[in-house]
């Protein structure tokens, strides 16, 4: 399927890009200042209970900035209408996006709320109070967005006759007959 978003859509592709490099990449740096911050104490039994805390953290941190990278390879094969890159850029940010971002979105508060959650915060109530902090901006915008994503009327239509992005009520491109 060819990659043909109209000539007036460009401008928005490169907003939307702009949009998803500069959150994903904003979320990296925020995770991974807590990842390096949050402390690493064992408790009595030699267990650490910042250790669930920390992995989501440094698993949200890494995903976001595959996603920001990734983002911007899939709006430059968008732009360029390069018909390899743009899918094979779409598939290589959704792929973390889904398998990180989405199930970070649960298991952030999952960690930080958790028993050892709650002592790590203890240890560190700064550094707990800014994992909630930051959750909340990364909750907020991905139930956001997701919800905006859902309001779309988004159609793939692999009809021979049509070449087709997507339709969306004001997106990104148009279907049209060829």
């Amino acid at each position: 399927m060819p990659v043909k978003p109209l000539e007036a859509d460009k401008i928005k592709i490169v907003f939307h890009i702009a949009m998803m490099s500069v959150q994903n990449f904003g979320f990296f740096i925020m995770y991974f200042a807590l990842w390096l911050s949050t402390p690493s104490v064992p408790n009595r039994s030699g267990v650490d209970v910042c250790e669930e805390t920390r992995f989501a953290e440094g698993y949200m941190a890494l995903t976001c900035f595959l996603v920001s990278w990734l983002c911007i390879g899939m709006g430059f094969g968008g732009y360029t209408e390069d018909a390899v890159l743009f899918p094979v850029y779409w598939v290589a940010h959704a792929t973390p996006a889904v398998l990180g971002y989405c199930v970070c979105t649960f298991l952030v508060p999952m960690a930080r709320f958790s028993e050892s959650g709650e002592a790590c915060a203890a240890l560190s109530p700064v550094i707990g109070k800014a994992v909630q902090g930051v959750y909340i901006v990364h909750a907020g915008l991905f139930f956001l967005l997701r919800r905006q994503h859902a309001e779309r009327d988004i159609l793939l239509l692999p009809e021979a006759n049509l070449r087709v992005v997507c339709h969306t009520q004001g997106g990104l491109g148009r279907a049209g007959a060829h």
